[in-house]
C-alpha cells in the first residue's frame, strides 16, 4: 500500500504532521505542525491529509517570499549604510589624511585595531551596542508588512552593519597605505557599491575632469592665489609649521612654474614639471654647503650626486600643491585638476615597514643614564657630563613621555593648571585653553586628544607634584622654547636627535615618538583593555558608542596606568 506523505497514526486516529523548513522556525514559533485529522478511516484521512499539505505548502511559500522581502530590505538598508561608510572614509582619505597636521600613521594603527575587533565580534555573534542600536533602528524603519520575524530581522542587521564596519575599515586603511590596488569590494554583500559623487569633494573634482571642461574665465594669478589660500588656511586655525611646509612647495612650484599667469592657464606640464623638481632636489637642499645659496633649478644640478629626499617627503611637498590645487577648483578658479594620475618619481616602501620602533631595553637604559639624569656640565650643556643635577623641562618631558604617553608637544605646553587632582588622584589636564595670554594658547592634535592622564606612580616618586608647586604660574617648562614654525615640539626634535646621536640611543627609526610606542606596547603587556588604552593615548574610535558618557573613572585609569612598567632605573628620586 502507497504511503500518504505526512499522515501518521496514533493508536486508531489519523494525524496530519509536517516539520517546519529550519529557516521559519522563528517565523512560524515551531519546528513542527502537528493535526488531528478526526478521522480512524484512511480514505477520508488521506483526503483531509492532502487539503492540509497543500496549504501548508501554500504558507511556506508565502512565509519565503516574505522573508525574502524581508531579507531584501535589510540589505538594502545595510548597503546604504555601508555607502555612507564608504563616502565618509573617501572624503577623510582624499582631504583630510593628507593634512600635515593628522597622524595617519596613528590613524592606521587605531584602524587596524579597530578592524581585528569587529572580526572578533562578528565571529562569536557579540555587537557592541552601538550596533545593537543601529540595527534597532534599521529594522524600525522597515515597514511592517515585509516584517516576518523581527527576531531574524535583527540578527540579519546586527551581523551586516558588522560586516559594512568590517569591509568600511578594511578599504579605508589601503586607501590610507596608499594601496589602493586592494579598494575593491570584498564582502558580496556590498557587491556594486561605489562611493556617491560629492562635488564639494576635490577627489570628485578630478573624476569628472574627463568630461569637456566649460571655458573658464580670466582667472587671478597663482600667486595672488596662493596668497588667498595662505590666508585661508591662516583663517582656519591652521600652524604656522603647515604654512611653512605649504610655502616650501611653493618655492619648488615657482621655479618650474610661471606663478604670474591665470590660474586657469595651469596645465599638466606644470604638474609634471613639479614632479620632476621634487623627485631630483637633494634633500635639505637649503642646508646643504653645496646648494644652500642656489635657487632650485641650480640646487638640482650641483646636487646630482647628493640624495634625494625620501618617498615620505617628496609626498608631502607634492599633496601640499595639489591642495592648492583642489582648492582652486572647489573656488572655480580652475575648470579641472590638471595632471589627476601624475605619480611621484620615487616607489612607495613596501607596506607593513615600520616608520618607528618603541625603544629596546638597552636603549632606555642609555637614555637615563645620559648627563640629563645623571649630572650635566651647565642648565645649558645638559648633554655634556657635570656636577649639576637639575630637574628642568629636558629631565622630565622624556620620563612623562614614557609613563604618559603623550606627544612632546602635549608634554612642553603644560601649564601649572593642567596638573589637576580628582578623587585624590592627580592627572595630565591635556585641553586647549585661550586665556588671555598668547604663551598660553595651546595646540591639540585632534579632538580625541583632549583627555586626562593620571599621573604615574614612576613619575610621582620623582617628585614631580613638588616640582610643579615650585613653579610660578603659566607654563611648567619656560626653558622650553617656542621653535621658528609656532611648535615646541621642532627645537625639542632637534635637541633629541642631537643627543641621541651622541649618546648611540637615537639610530633609524628611533626618535622621540617612540617613547609613545613604548607606552602602548606596556599598555597590551599590562592587558590593558583597548578602549581604556585609546582614552589613555587619545586615539579615536568612530563607533558611535563611545561618543556617549564621560568615559572611564579617574579611579579606573589609575588602576590601569600603573600596569605600565619598564625594566629601567630613573635617576633622582634622592634628589
Amino acid at each position: 500500500m502507497a504511503t500518504t506523505p505526512r499522515l501518521v497514526t496514533r493508536g486508531r486516529t489519523f494525524y496530519f504532521r509536517a516539520s517546519i523548513p529550519q529557516d521559519l522556525w522563528d517565523v512560524a514559533g515551531r519546528k513542527e505542525v502537528k493535526i488531528s485529522l478526526r478521522t480512524a478511516e484512511r480514505s477520508l484521512a488521506q483526503l483531509r491529509c492532502r487539503v492540509f499539505s497543500n496549504h501548508v505548502d501554500l504558507v511556506v511559500k508565502e512565509a519565503r517570499r516574505m522573508g525574502q522581502a524581508q531579507d531584501a530590505a535589510i540589505d538594502q538598508a545595510i548597503r546604504e549604510y555601508f555607502r555612507d561608510a564608504l563616502d565618509w572614509g573617501q572624503q577623510f582619505a582624499e582631504i583630510f589624511a593628507p593634512d600635515a597636521e593628522v597622524d595617519v600613521e596613528d590613524c592606521i594603527s587605531t584602524l587596524e585595531t579597530r578592524l581585528s575587533d569587529h572580526r572578533r565580534r562578528l565571529a562569536l555573534r557579540n555587537f557592541p551596542s552601538d550596533v545593537q542600536a543601529d540595527a534597532e533602528a534599521l529594522v524600525g524603519a522597515i515597514p511592517p508588512e515585509q516584517l516576518t520575524s523581527r527576531y531574524q530581522a535583527l540578527q540579519r542587521a546586527h551581523a551586516g552593519l558588522m560586516r559594512a564596519k568590517i569591509e568600511a575599515d578594511r578599504q579605508l586603511i589601503t586607501k590610507l597605505n596608499g594601496d589602493y590596488s586592494q579598494t575593491a569590494v570584498a564582502d558580496p554583500l556590498f557587491a556594486g557599491v561605489e562611493p556617491q559623487s560629492d562635488a564639494t569633494i576635490p577627489i570628485q573634482v578630478v573624476a569628472h575632469a574627463q568630461a569637456a571642461a566649460p571655458a573658464v574665465p580670466q582667472t587671478p594669478s597663482l600667486d595672488q592665489l596662493a596668497k588667498s589660500y595662505e590666508e585661508f588656511l591662516t583663517a582656519q586655525g591652521i600652524k604656522a609649521k603647515t604654512i611653512g611646509d605649504l610655502r616650501l612647495s611653493f618655492d619648488l612650484a615657482r621655479a618650474v612654474t610661471d606663478f604670474g599667469k591665470p590660474a586657469s592657464l595651469l596645465d599638466t606640464n606644470d604638474i609634471k614639471a613639479l614632479r620632476d623638481i621634487i623627485g631630483h632636489i637633494p634633500a635639505h637642499y637649503q642646508k646643504k654647503p653645496e646648494t644652500r645659496d642656489l635657487d632650485p633649478n641650480a640646487a638640482v644640478e650641483a646636487g646630482k650626486h647628493l640624495p634625494k629626499m625620501g618617498y615620505e617627503t617628496q609626498k608631502k611637498r607634492y599633496d601640499f600643491f595639489k591642495r592648492f590645487v583642489a582648492w582652486m577648483v572647489a573656488e572655480e578658479y580652475l575648470a579641472k585638476v590638471p595632471g589627476a594620475g601624475i605619480k611621484l618619481l620615487v616607489k612607495k616602501p613596501p607596506k607593513g615597514k615600520p616608520k618607528r620602533l618603541p625603544y629596546n631595553a638597552d636603549q632606555l637604559q642609555k637614555i637615563f643614564k645620559t648627563p640629563i639624569y645623571t649630572g650635566r656640565r651647565s642648565v645649558t650643556h645638559s648633554g655634556a657630563p657635570g656636577d649639576l643635577r637639575l630637574k628642568d623641562g629636558r629631565y622630565w618631558v622624556p620620563v612623562i613621555a614614557l609613563y604618559a604617553g603623550m606627544r612632546s608637544g602635549e608634554i612642553i605646553q603644560l601649564l601649572k593648571s593642567d596638573i589637576r587632582t580628582e578623587d585624590g588622584t592627580a592627572y595630565f589636564d591635556i585641553s586647549k585653553l585661550e586665556d588671555g595670554s598668547e604663551e598660553e594658547i595651546k595646540s591639540i592634535k585632534t579632538g580625541s586628544s583632549y583627555r586626562k592622564v593620571p599621573i604615574h606612580s614612576a613619575i610621582l616618586n620623582l617628585g614631580f607634584l613638588d616640582y610643579v608647586a615650585d613653579c610660578g604660574s603659566g607654563r611648567l617648562f619656560p626653558d622650553l622654547k617656542l621653535g621658528t614654525d609656532g611648535t615646541y615640539s621642532q627645537p625639542w626634535s632637534k635637541f633629541w636627535g642631537n643627543l641621541g646621536k651622541k649618546w648611540d640611543f637615537g639610530i633609524k627609526l628611533y626618535v622621540f615618538h617612540s617613547f609613545r610606542h613604548n607606552f602602548v606596547d606596556a599598555l597590551h603587556d599590562g592587558n590593558v583593555t583597548t578602549a581604556i588604552s585609546m582614552e589613555l593615548c587619545g586615539h579615536d574610535d568612530d563607533a558611535a558608542h563611545w561618543g556617549y558618557g564621560k568615559g572611564a573613572s579617574m579611579s579606573r585609569l589609575k588602576e590601569e596606568i600603573e600596569k605600565v612598567s619598564y625594566p629601567v632605573v630613573i635617576p633622582g628620586s634622592d634628589w
